[in-house]
């Protein structure tokens, strides 16, 4: 039996692929619990980016069923999801979610926490936690709303509403729609990524992330900017660009 999660390194690139395809990758406890535990210690120092994806053409059919029973004991489901999208955003590279057909549930969720993401043009997103008799976390939906707008998420919640690629980019959840395999777009992305790196890349995400959760001290970051300002990774990168241009 293949282990719930794949993980794949190249160039210092890391891929992880949710792997249960008999199950249309289904978040299983155990599968977010490994997926926790990689994000926790499988990215190696050289790590420059990060690719979420699922294999078989299915980005995830969301939590899985045969580990619900309807009643509080499937606050664990949701504490397990918000436990790994969670490490997503704290994770201090870039993190693109490469989205391919069905992203559904607690998959939106975790895909919404990705700095960046990628859908084919077969993606769908539904998160169909009205139908199944669930007001969805809180604190996810908070985190949705400030993503994205009141009727976007209101149309995925309440209305229990299906976006193709196509909507879904209309409506800001991902920024690109490719024709081929979203994987190596996202691939692309990630190697591109490695020009951006050190402290700057690493506060500008921080800075977002203070953004997005109302945590933003003006003085604070000032203080972060001027420090990288004059730090020797910005010298040795100034000086770099200098002796590419000729000058």
């Amino acid at each position: 039996m293949n282990e719930p999660i794949h993980v794949s390194q190249r160039a210092g690139v890391v891929s992880v692929f949710l792997n249960r395809p008999e199950r249309r990758n289904a978040l299983s406890l155990v599968l977010l619990q490994q997926l926790s535990e990689v994000l926790s210690s499988g990215l190696g120092e050289g790590t420059v980016a990060v690719i979420v994806s699922g294999v078989g053409g299915t980005f995830s059919a969301g939590a899985d069923l045969a580990d619900l029973s309807g009643t509080l004991a499937d606050l664990a489901m949701d504490d397990a999801i918000e436990e790994v999208t969670g490490k997503i955003v704290r994770l201090p590279v870039p993190v693109i979610a490469a989205i391919d057909g069905p992203c559904l549930g607690g998959a939106f969720d975790l895909v919404l926490s990705c700095d960046h993401r990628i859908a084919s043009a077969d993606a769908v997103f539904r998160v169909p936690a009205a139908r199944l008799g669930l007001l969805y976390n809180p604190r996810s939906v908070v985190r949705m709303r400030q993503r994205l707008s009141r009727e976007t998420v209101f149309r995925l919640l309440a209305l229990g509403e299906q976006l193709d690629a196509e909507a879904a980019l209309r409506a800001g959840i991902v920024a690109r729609v490719v024709g081929g395999s979203s994987y190596q777009a996202a691939e692309a992305m990630a190697r591109e990524a490695s020009g951006s790196k050190g402290p700057a890349a690493i506060a500008t995400k921080q800075l977002l992330n203070a953004i997005d959760a109302s945590d933003y001290d003006p003085a604070e970051w000032e203080a972060l900017r001027r420090k990288i300002l004059s730090s020797p990774e910005r010298q040795a990168a100034v000086a770099s660009e200098k002796k590419r241009r000729g000058r």
